[in-house]
């Protein structure tokens, strides 16, 4: 098998509906230590349902994209991320770049304000590519590394439907496992390279085209067999 064919797996997964995620709970007793200094995330989190899915942290993320507002973006996406503490710890380490124990006193990093909303341009003006590179360089969020900013780029893209052509699609860790282990031979990706993001966009587009699938469609078909579903 060559590396653009589509695996059998995932061919059948995509000749079907595209998958909806389900919403899960998460909780603010959690969440809220994290933004007690950082008023527009402290708003952003109140108003939050007590459980998200895809379509709600979008419309959060496409509220909150400006200066002033989004940090209120950008933790509900960390939410959507992962819930548990460890998770919390590590949004406060972005937010304030001290990735170790008393971050939560530490001053917010206000800087990271601007990176966040210039990538959130790059990717709505010159695609998923762009907005990869900028994040991976100039835009660079320490501790936010290509798992989680793709996670930014696919949310701030989503300026339509949350699975549109526009999208830029997320690359983690169970992702790369699966295709490395669903190619042969065996296709190798990494979060820290634009050059191997792209080669993921081409494997995207190879396997969605002739069912009619988005890139982001094609990423949650994915994801979803590596839940077992």
């Amino acid at each position: 098998m060559s590396p653009l064919e589509i695996p059998t797996v995932l061919t059948s997964r995509l000749r079907e509906d595209p998958p909806v995620q389900r919403a899960f709970s998460w909780r603010r007793e959690t969440w809220e230590p994290v933004v007690h200094d950082v008023p527009d995330a402290a708003a952003a989190l109140h108003d939050l349902p007590d459980q998200i899915d895809r379509q709600i942290v979008r419309d959060v993320v496409q509220a909150n994209l400006s200066r002033e507002h989004v940090l209120g973006a950008l933790v509900p996406m960390l939410i959507w991320g992962g819930t548990g503490p460890r998770r919390a710890f590590f949004a406060r380490a972005i937010l304030t770049g001290l990735g170790r124990r008393g971050n939560f006193e530490v001053p917010v990093d206000d800087s990271i304000r601007d990176r966040l909303l210039a990538g959130a341009r790059v990717v709505q003006q010159d695609g998923a590519a762009a907005g990869f590179f900028f994040m991976n360089n100039e835009g660079r969020v320490k501790h936010l590394g290509g798992a989680f900013f793709t996670k930014w780029l696919a949310f701030t893209s989503m300026t339509g439907d949350i699975d549109g052509p526009e999208v830029a699609p997320i690359l983690d860790k169970r992702v790369i496992t699966w295709i490395r282990k669903n190619t042969t031979p065996a296709v190798e990706l990494t979060t820290t390279r634009t050059a191997s993001y792209q080669r993921y966009l081409e494997l995207l587009d190879a396997w969605g085209s002739p069912h009619g699938r988005t890139r982001t469609q094609v990423e949650l078909a994915i994801f979803e067999i590596t839940r077992g579903r």
